[in-house]
């Protein structure tokens, strides 16, 4: 049985981040912030044998690839033997997305690291590939349309089911509203339903009701810290903007009784 670790966060700027390990595999889904890059780092020298065999990314925000970024930089004992990931060129995220110099910087220094260290193990994933780890198998279930604008960096995200002979585990990353109804338009709501399901942009302002009550998910996986998770910007409970307590509503009313959350610390999960 394969084993997917739900990874808290080290930083108040939540993250996104699995390690899946089958019986002679490991293999990472985006990770975090730079922040979190220290921590990763030492929880795959201590469960991994300080190797990756493949890391997938959802999309190029810095609290989903910046711990690869820094384990690049300050980790050289740790071993990656694969890269994937769909991403949109760095030109087309300057064109629609952030123009921060340090965002770009980011999206810079992930290019160079493909075009050199990974330059013969990158792999660029797309629509319906399959990857097979042991008996379980990464399925790319949807990848970046340039025709979604707006959103655009979070709407980049590539989704991708993890199947093993006893569990589906749906991973989201940031998909939004736009990208999740295109999703839903390409493909049967079976192909996406699962047993766990990571809530899309932290489980706020990401894909909409419609979207959730369509795949009918039976646990939610939530990568979202307190703060987030009550809606407080320092007010009490729903004093901030995000839309976390609607998207709680949502899954209570599809009856969904089983969520599972990284501020609560590393949960290991039998898939």
């Amino acid at each position: 049985m394969a084993q997917l670790h739900f990874l808290s966060a080290n930083t108040r700027s939540q993250m996104l981040g699995f390690v899946v390990q089958t019986a002679s595999k490991t293999i990472v889904f985006d990770g975090g912030t730079q922040g979190d890059g220290a921590a990763l780092a030492a929880f795959l020298r201590t469960h991994a044998d300080s190797c990756v065999d493949a890391w997938f990314f959802t999309h190029p925000h810095h609290d989903h690839f910046g711990a690869f970024l820094d384990i690049c930089q300050n980790a050289p004992d740790i071993r990656i033997e694969r890269l994937c990931c769909h991403f949109p060129t760095t030109e087309q995220l300057i064109q629609y997305g952030s123009r921060a110099a340090w965002e770009i910087d980011l999206w810079e220094r992930f290019d160079a690291l493909c075009a050199t260290r990974f330059a013969t193990d990158f792999q660029r994933v797309n629509l319906h590939d399959a990857f097979t780890f042991d008996d379980l198998t990464v399925r790319v279930m949807r990848v970046f349309d340039p025709n979604i604008t707006k959103n655009f960096v979070n709407n980049s995200s590539t989704v991708y089911r993890i199947d093993t002979p006893q569990t589906r585990v749906l991973i989201l990353g940031d998909l939004g509203k736009e990208g999740g109804d295109a999703l839903l338009a390409s493909c049967d709501a079976a192909e996406l339903y699962a047993d766990y399901v990571q809530m899309a942009h932290h489980g706020q302002s990401g894909v909409d009701e419609n979207f959730y009550r369509t795949i009918k998910p039976a646990a939610c996986l939530w990568s979202t810290p307190d703060w987030l998770w009550d809606n407080d910007n320092g007010g009490g409970v729903g004093s901030g903007p995000w839309k976390t307590l609607e998207t709680r509503a949502w899954m209570q009313a599809l009856g969904v009784t089983k969520h599972i959350l990284n501020k609560d610390g590393t949960v290991c999960i039998d898939i």
